[in-house]
């Protein structure tokens, strides 16, 4: 799966890495997703979302999905501030992790789950 994951840490970067052990093909970006950054998803199955600092708009959902993206994992510590029925009524998968160092295994297990069912 070609995953793309937006404001990641360097530790985190470093867990998602041994986590994955090279199955998908991963694209860090440590900024936040943003129209600046939003054009690294293009040709991607999978949007990884972590801790925006600001609400992800509407606009850049659709972009997202315009360049391809199936899958969206939102990992945050509190809510999702992202309005996910874009997202379900465009007939996408959606799942949001718990902010935890368990969460990076669980995202990679989520991935390998969603790759089966293709």
């Amino acid at each position: 799966m070609k995953v793309i994951v937006y404001h990641i840490s360097q530790e985190d970067k470093k867990l998602l890495a041994l986590a994955n052990r090279k199955k998908h093909k991963i694209t860090i970006i440590v900024d936040p997703l943003s129209e600046a950054t939003v054009h690294f998803a293009e040709a991607k199955d999978t949007a990884i979302i972590i801790d925006q600092e600001n609400p992800v708009s509407n606009n850049l959902i659709l972009k997202l999905i315009s360049y391809g993206i199936k899958y969206f994992i939102f990992r945050f510590q509190e809510h999702v501030p992202v309005d996910v029925s874009i997202i379900q009524d465009s007939g996408l998968k959606y799942i949001t992790v718990p902010d935890s160092k368990l969460a990076i295994s669980s995202i990679i297990e989520i991935l390998d789950a969603w790759e089966k069912s293709d």
